[in-house]
């Protein structure tokens, strides 16, 4: 018989390779929980379960399924009935010294945003379907906004160019023939992509780096960086003109793949170099997360709200938005809500395909409005 420390331990990792996107840090979480209550029976461990390594009910018959297989059978993984006492139990008590070894030793993730998942990431090829949906996104990144240089040039409509004109009426003695007229260039404004590929995001990631792909080779001055324990900038692997080969490149490059979460230090990492700092400076920043930080979200708020004074507009695109009963009441997205131009969703690719409408409706509005549609939350 297994131990009850490999049972609980392995549990997270079994439910992963069944497909479910449990990440570390849900796994962390799942033996804190253990430790902490009374468990009395199966049904006990796997209500703990479904609360901290699930995150809907859809994922309920596949969590059931695997817990009977891993579990059942066994016994020794519930703790026996306490028995009524006036002091702390002792240190060599078993059971329960054995789960605090388990939640505190390396495979815990005690901080969950350290551990990562070894291994390259596997992408799936895509389907006729998607691949016509990208294409057909084409038309949609026209909408994206752009900005005037301050270079003027000859124009057929636009202001009068008296200097050009006047050129011209010198050539045919003083008769002003035609009207010449010039009008200021414009070009692309950045983009900025920051994508969590963390173990939460794990659905939903493969579709944004397609989303990301299929805008950086339809439109210029586009920068993506990924980060879930550490930040890879993958603007190079993503201009490739294949598809398929551009995340291959990726999945090559970036090694936290389906991990922990550190956003605030993510996007502290980002800030703290000029080079980057410069590209978020007037860009259109695009924050593709679920919002679920890990560790101090102070970290986090304080990152997002230097990343707003920079961008010109800030945009967070969280899969959780596409559930209209979704608040920000989390502590991290609660603290950001303020410093947002727009929380939209962008669980699918029909929501990344809807993405530029709703950044050029963000265009039109003030500054940090993203709070109006949550009212209840930002007071």
């Amino acid at each position: 018989m297994r131990p009850a420390e490999a049972l609980l331990a392995g549990f997270p990792g079994a439910l992963r390779a069944a497909g479910l996107p449990v990440d570390p840090a849900r796994g962390a979480d799942f033996l804190r929980a253990v430790r902490c209550a009374r468990l009395r029976e199966a049904a006990d461990l796997a209500r703990v379960g479904r609360v901290t390594l699930t995150g809907s009910r859809e994922e309920f018959p596949l969590f059931d399924q695997v817990f009977a297989a891993w579990f059942g059978g066994r016994e020794g993984f519930v703790a026996a009935e306490p028995e009524e006492e006036t002091e702390a139990p002792p240190r060599d008590r078993p059971g329960r010294d054995g789960l605090v070894q388990v939640a505190g030793g390396a495979a815990s993730g005690r901080a969950a945003s350290a551990d990562e998942v070894a291994g390259a990431k596997a992408f799936r090829s895509a389907g006729e379907a998607e691949r016509r949906a990208l294409a057909g996104l084409r038309r949609e990144f026209a909408r994206l906004p752009e900005v005037a240089r301050r270079r003027w040039v000859p124009a057929p409509a636009g202001r009068l160019d008296l200097a050009r004109t006047g050129r011209a009426a010198r050539r045919t003695f003083g008769e002003t023939l035609r009207l010449l007229r010039q009008a200021r260039q414009v070009r692309p404004r950045r983009m900025l992509l920051l994508v969590d590929v963390s173990g939460s995001m794990k659905a939903q990631s493969e579709t944004v780096l397609r989303f990301a792909q299929a805008l950086t080779r339809a439109r210029s001055r586009v920068e993506t960086f990924t980060f879930g324990t550490r930040l890879t900038r993958v603007t190079a692997a993503l201009g490739r003109r294949d598809g398929e080969a551009a995340l291959a490149r990726l999945a090559a490059e970036v090694g936290d793949f389906d991990g922990g979460t550190r956003i605030g230090e993510a996007l502290e990492t980002f800030l703290g170099t000029l080079t980057n700092a410069g590209l978020a400076r007037g860009a259109v920043v695009l924050v593709v997360s679920d919002g679920l930080e890990r560790g101090d979200p102070g970290g986090m708020v304080a990152a997002v709200r230097r990343l707003a004074r920079l961008a010109h507009r800030l945009v967070w695109v969280s899969p959780l938005a596409a559930d209209p009963r979704y608040r920000p009441v989390t502590r991290a997205m609660a603290g950001v809500l303020p410093e947002l131009d727009a929380l939209v969703d962008g669980g699918s690719l029909g929501a990344l395909a809807r993405l530029p409408g709703r950044i050029a409706e963000a265009e039109r509005r003030p500054r940090r409005e993203a709070w109006r549609a949550f009212r209840e939350v930002a007071a």
